[in-house]
């Protein structure tokens, strides 16, 4: 509570107001474009956005693009820049024949966290443009395949124990997976990332099966819409299997080589409830966890506390994760505490705002700081923090006029982005 005994996370709609006009100031200074390759930048055929206007990630990155494509998609001057970077990635994919971790020549032995197919959905409910649709899909089908469900060693390695995937590098080295799982650097792979199936990752990789049935069922490929649904209820049911603890009531990475769960909680666990693989009995167990482990002052923390201080262990939260858990929390209809997150989440982003000026690439949610350091010192006005607010004031907005608890309908999931 404040001292006026209000919560800590009651914001002001002049403090929204004021965050969401830096945003869009901001822009501007984000905006790249290369069309030829120059030096170890990749040439892209589309402007793009960077993550921040400093010396460091000044090429377009893989996952960074999903919030900010889905929160540009509709902007009146942004929205082409949007469908480009999305088009910048098939692009990668056919040239290199894999979306490398940003737009480097370096960064081609290694990925990213998969949400292609996310963003095709997000341009096509926008454009509706079928042909431009069938050829999307077919970058996703061949990421899906050749990559991620890639079975050569020392070229996509990734396939790997019952039908489940991992995070890879070309080099075959530990903490260059860890890389292209986003999370570089955490304890929660305990140095040795190649040798876990990741829950985030499949997680990830039963959304891409399901939208590619979905997709092929708009294209008319009945066969191949069945193929793919198969094939993600065997993937929800292995993952259920490997990874699911009943006692604990938590979904945990699976370390295939010494066939054992991990036992350490992140904020990975709840990603089979973002994408609707958990029953209902498993998603009231798994917010237990959420709120009585990882929710804290500020939102929710990657983690639980571990003696080692990676940047993406505890304390600090990231805007993406955000994001995905409280969706995962709305799609089982948990939607108090969903808004909750969001105030939190928000609160925290305007404190710090006041405080400095900019919104950060991460944030301390235990302390209400701008986040711990790790590799490098942590950058402001970061893109998908950016685009995360926006998203996260339009979440608001819904729950504001929707916070019932229940079960979430299939348009309420259209609404938000899930499709």
């Amino acid at each position: 509570m404040t001292q006026n005994g209000k919560p800590h996370w009651e914001i002001e709609k002049k403090d929204l107001k004021q965050v969401e006009k830096y945003i869009e100031d901001y822009w501007p200074r984000l905006v790249r474009y290369h069309l030829k390759d120059s030096k170890s930048l990749i040439g892209l055929p589309n402007p793009y956005i960077v993550p921040t206007d400093a010396v460091v990630f000044q090429e377009q990155y893989y996952w960074d693009s999903y919030p900010i494509v889905r929160a540009l998609i509709n902007h009146p001057k942004y929205s082409k820049l949007a469908i480009g970077m999305v088009n910048n990635l098939f692009y990668l994919i056919r040239r290199f024949g894999i979306i490398p971790n940003a737009s480097r020549m370096y960064f081609l032995s290694r990925s990213h966290p998969p949400l292609l197919s996310s963003m095709v959905w997000i341009v096509y409910q926008k454009m509706k443009d079928k042909r431009w649709f069938r050829e999307a899909i077919a970058c996703v089908e061949h990421e899906y395949n050749e990559v991620w469900m890639g079975t050569i060693h020392l070229r996509n390695f990734r396939h790997v124990y019952r039908g489940l995937s991992r995070y890879y590098d070309l080099n075959a080295v530990h903490v260059l997976a860890e890389a292209e799982s986003g999370w570089d650097l955490t304890a929660r792979f305990m140095g040795r990332c190649m040798d876990f199936l990741p829950v985030d990752l499949n997680s990830f990789l039963y959304l891409y099966e399901v939208d590619l049935a979905k997709s092929y069922e708009v294209l008319g490929n009945v066969k191949k819409k069945e193929k793919f649904e198969q094939a993600a209820k065997k993937r929800a049911k292995v993952m259920n299997d490997l990874m699911w603890d009943e006692k604990v009531g938590y979904y945990f990475d699976y370390d295939f080589v010494n066939r054992r769960r991990s036992r350490i909680i992140t904020i990975a666990g709840v990603f089979p409830l973002n994408v609707g693989i958990t029953t209902k009995n498993q998603a009231d167990k798994v917010v237990k966890i959420v709120q009585r482990d990882l929710q804290k002052k500020w939102g929710v923390v990657q983690s639980v506390r571990f003696v080692e201080n990676f940047q993406w262990d505890w304390p600090n939260g990231w805007a993406p994760l955000q994001l995905r858990t409280i969706e995962g929390l709305m799609r089982y209809g948990f939607n108090k505490l969903a808004k909750r997150l969001v105030l939190k989440w928000l609160a925290l982003n305007i404190k710090v705002f006041k405080e400095t000026g900019h919104l950060w690439e991460k944030y301390d949610v235990v302390h209400g700081h701008i986040g711990v350091p790790d590799r490098y010192p942590t950058p402001s006005g970061f893109a998908w923090t950016n685009a995360t607010f926006l998203i996260m004031v339009r979440v608001l907005k819904f729950l504001e006029e929707h916070s019932h608890e229940g079960s979430t309908p299939v348009w309420l999931v259209r609404r938000l982005g899930w499709l």
